[in-house]
């Protein structure tokens, strides 16, 4: 009986400190401050605000890219807290609706053709109306509006939080930047970069690691370990009183959780009656599967017995008490999870053989009997689901098969209609929204946008932006990567790099350093930089690559065209007030006369999609903005470089960019052009994986002090030519 819930924690960080004891893993917040049940319940407690809570995140997403970190944490703490009354206030209709339907008289006493339950969801229907316009009389016309789904799944993946801690830290408010990032790590346990961030943390000061709190905290954690310290401490009396308190709150928490997996489903197309409301329990069932998986992570250390361990507790709360007959319903309730356990079936012999004890007494307890048969039912019900449309989907798809080869040529442009009735199209469009739940991993994800590096995540879209196809994301390089791309540049840039040796080719009083991934290649070939260098530059820019190519959803790949390290230097004599750019507003693959972009030469017409990865903040001016047009630089939205941060868009006219002067210091950032088209792949890219491979096969070439000369790239052919090792691996790659 001393299983700890603080140990064997999935994340290494918070493995460790708590089992060094540094992190408490404590519910009593000190800072930032979750609501209270009472603040979370009706009437005057309930604020009253005008604007949604989509509309917060998106005001506090852009004072998080405007650096207005007051704001950000204004608004940020905003959003957090009224999801939370949101949630209270939704919940609380249904579960009200719910319980005055049911105890509603039928408008007949017979049940024709379950008509009873369909009376029910009208008379459901009805209160929820009533009981959402109530809230918004109390709470503002706009406390019950819908939130999109991209917003609402940021809010459960804790999106927030991964904003939060940075304006706190800009702040030098240590202990709240550390509490909101421990938050976010509960719900990303395997993020690198936040764990390295939150190490950091634990080294300012004014930072108390035993203080460090997760504010999302389900209500009935803070209960069940006070109740664990009394049972350590042998205090049976208040450990079983905490114990079932306990219960009743995660009971509470999981009723609350499936109530609002209730809500509202695009299903993404026109089902039938039957087909609508199969597919919408479908998609709540499974939603409600999950409830539990949510409650049992404790502090980023996810419990899978946490539920059945109160029972273990108690039944041996209950006998020190001598109240013999709750200890034996407590070991029956344990054995309904885990019939084979033998140190509870050890337990349930010993109590049967005291004096007095009844074979009744073993009867599980009546929330524990429920609980377990809702759970097979549910879990059957959807491995049905998953086998009988699986099994359609199977034979659909040789049905299609076959009609496919029969279509002729002409027949290809007609139009198709679904036909009526019940129909293999309306189960073949169930099936792609339920058979999902074949190998699910029990976690609610945003499935619009695939997230391929772990470490990124989305800051700014479209709409925060002010135009299409463009996006904002930070993550993808942490510090020490920067800086070994900033020295990487110190070390090997050219002055006037990609633009004939032009040192200030878009500012006079700017510098400029360029590096391109041919001359990376041929230095480390040469053994004058390390084989790691080269390998850092490759893997950052194909992560930018793919995360572009993967959040647009594009159909084909992308190519390399031109990669480029390039640093911006203000030179000493920089007036500090001026209105140059560092960069002239342009498209990257047209050229614009007046309101058209040609895409011609002499543009790289060439080009579908660019990104910026930044690598330092440390500098004044030089932020990257998009522009309505070249002549009035009028401003879509500006982007403040930082380390980690990329930018990325298509390369039309539709996204006019420009850089803003540096007025000190000096501003790197890995700049990366691509292309859909094969034929213009970038060939020293090419190349410099070939070197990759021949590097990491037999080691540079030694003893050769070959400089590498501005115009390098004849002698970067040459070698790909005269180095027959080389030469094989160029061919196995094509």
């Amino acid at each position: 009986m001393n299983w700890n819930g603080q140990a064997s924690a999935t994340m290494r960080l918070v493995v460790f400190l708590f089992l060094c004891g540094t992190i408490a893993g404590s519910n009593d917040t000190l800072n930032n401050v979750i609501p209270s049940d009472e603040l979370l319940g009706l009437g005057k407690h309930i604020p009253v605000t005008n604007r949604t809570l989509h509309e917060i995140f998106e005001d506090a997403v852009e004072a998080y890219l405007e650096e207005d970190w007051d704001r950000c944490i204004e608004g940020f703490n905003t959003v957090t807290h009224g999801y939370n009354v949101y949630k209270r206030m939704v919940v609380n209709c249904r579960e009200k609706c719910r319980t005055k339907a049911a105890g509603s008289a039928p408008i007949m006493p017979e049940n024709i053709e379950d008509l009873h339950f369909y009376e029910k969801k009208v008379r459901e229907t009805l209160c929820l109306l009533m009981c959402n316009q109530e809230y918004r009389e109390i709470a503002g016309s706009k406390a019950l509006k819908m939130l999109p789904r991209d917003t609402e799944y940021k809010l459960i993946d804790y999106r927030p939080y991964e904003y939060l801690h940075i304006c706190y830290y800009q702040r030098n408010r240590y202990q709240d930047a550390a509490n909101t990032l421990f938050t976010f790590l509960v719900r990303h346990p395997d993020h690198a970069a936040s764990i390295e961030t939150l190490k950091h943390y634990l080294t300012m000061p004014d930072v108390e690691a035993e203080k460090i709190v997760n504010l999302e905290s389900s209500p009935y954690v803070s209960i069940y370990f006070k109740g664990v310290s009394a049972y350590e401490n042998e205090d049976y009396k208040e450990a079983a009183g905490l114990f079932e308190s306990s219960l009743r709150s995660y009971l509470a928490s999981e009723e609350e959780c499936r109530f609002y997996c209730e809500g509202p489903f695009d299903q993404g197309w026109h089902p039938e009656f039957t087909s609508s409301v199969a597919n919408h329990f479908a998609y709540s069932l499974k939603c409600k599967r999950i409830c539990f998986v949510n409650l049992h992570n404790v502090n980023g250390n996810y419990q899978k017995d946490m539920f059945k361990s109160h029972y273990n507790y108690l039944q041996f709360s209950y006998y020190k008490l001598g109240n013999l007959k709750a200890a034996c319903a407590a070991v029956a309730s344990y054995l309904l999870f885990d019939p084979v356990d033998e140190t509870m079936l050890e337990n349930k012999r010993y109590y049967g053989a005291q004096p007095k004890v009844e074979e009744e007494y073993f009867t599980p307890r009546q929330e524990a009997l429920a609980y377990v048969k809702r759970q097979e039912y549910e879990l059957s019900l959807l491995k049905y689901i998953s086998d009988e449309f699986s099994a359609i989907d199977r034979r659909l798809g040789r049905m299609n098969k076959k009609k496919r080869r029969k279509v002729k040529k002409e027949e290809l442009g007609k139009t198709l209609h679904p036909p009526s009735g019940d129909s293999p199209f309306a189960s073949a469009q169930l099936l792609s929204n339920i058979s999902a739940i074949r190998g699910e991993r029990l976690e609610i994800r945003d499935t619009e946008r695939p997230w391929v590096k772990d470490n990124a995540y989305i800051v700014a879209e479209e709409k925060q932006l002010g135009g299409k196809s463009r996006y904002v994301a930070d993550g993808f390089l942490n510090s020490t990567e920067c800086e070994r791309l900033m020295e990487l540049a110190s070390m090997t840039a050219v002055e006037g790099d990609g633009y004939s040796e032009y040192k200030s080719p878009h500012s006079k009083y700017e510098r400029f350093e360029g590096l391109t991934v041919g001359r990376v290649a041929l230095m480390a070939y040469f053994g004058q930089i390390s084989l790691g260098r080269l390998e850092q530059l490759l893997e950052k820019a194909n992560e930018s690559r793919s995360h572009v190519e993967r959040y647009f959803g594009l159909g084909r790949p992308l190519y390399f065209t031109y990669t480029h390290l390039v640093c911006r230097t203000a030179l000493p004599d920089s007036p500090v007030k001026r209105d140059d750019l560092s960069h002239q507003i342009h498209a990257d693959n047209c050229v614009s006369k007046g309101d058209v972009c040609l895409r011609q030469s002499p543009a790289y017409f060439w080009r579908d999609y660019s990104a910026i990865l930044y690598l330092n903040d440390d500098f004044q001016g030089g932020q990257f903005f998009f522009a309505k047009d070249r002549a009035n630089r009028e401003l879509d939205s500006k982007v403040s470089p930082r380390c980690g941060r990329m930018v990325a868009f298509s390369a039309g006219g539709e996204n006019l960019h420009g850089v803003r002067g540096v007025i000190r210091g000096r501003r790197c950032a890995l700049a990366l052009w691509f292309t859909q088209d094969e034929r213009y792949a970038e060939y020293e890219w090419i190349l410099a994986e070939a070197i990759l491979k021949r590097i990491r096969s037999v080691g540079s070439i030694e003893g050769q002090d070959v400089p590498v000369p501005v115009r390098y790239e004849d002698m970067l052919l040459q070698y790909a030519n005269s180095d027959e090792l080389l030469r094989q691996f160029l061919r196995s790659s094509s």
